[in-house]
């Protein structure tokens, strides 16, 4: 499977391989970037390739955060065995290539995509789904409104969260 932007463990690592990337990288982890540093033409240029390569994201006060997450879904990702037979077409190098249009079809990735990618006893914000969907496909808004209308995700009525709902 792949992360954020085409992103498989090799993106991650080839996002890391640049040494003021990397120092820029460890400064968000550390949380010990200055905001004058960040508004750096420099660093927003590497920070670019963080945001889009998943490793880093910005929260909504503007801060920015690396959290641990991406690199346990992209091993979790990369060592999942299957992707069902009937699917494996719609799948290059671990990244979704299209969404089906047939609805059957659809409905059996999505189910995939959720048994994956998400756990069924905790409550997800709209920005864990979209990074969580972003793993294997860059239309996170079609993908989670397909989970949603298909009842493999449950949305919150003001829209707040999302969960697993509980099959008996």
């Amino acid at each position: 499977m792949t992360l954020p932007g085409g992103t498989s463990v090799d993106h991650l690592m080839s996002a890391l391989a640049d040494p003021e990337r990397l120092k820029l990288y460890a400064r968000i982890v550390l949380d010990d970037l200055p905001p004058s540093e960040a508004d750096s033409p420099t660093a927003r240029r590497h920070l670019g390739k963080l945001l889009a390569a998943g490793l880093v994201e910005r929260l909504d006060d503007g801060a920015l955060r690396a959290g641990p997450e991406v690199f346990r879904r992209a091993r979790t990702a990369e060592s999942a065995t299957g992707v069902p037979r009937h699917l494996a077409g719609f799948f290059a190098r671990g990244r979704l290539t299209a969404i089906p249009v047939r609805p059957t079809v659809r409905h059996d990735l999505l189910v995939h995509l959720t048994d994956t990618l998400f756990e069924a006893d905790r409550t997800y914000s709209e920005t864990e789904v979209n990074e969580a969907l972003r793993t294997v496909h860059d239309d996170t808004a079609a993908l989670r409104r397909y989970c949603v209308i298909d009842g493999l995700l449950v949305r919150a009525k003001d829209g707040s969260d999302y969960r697993v709902p509980q099959h008996a």
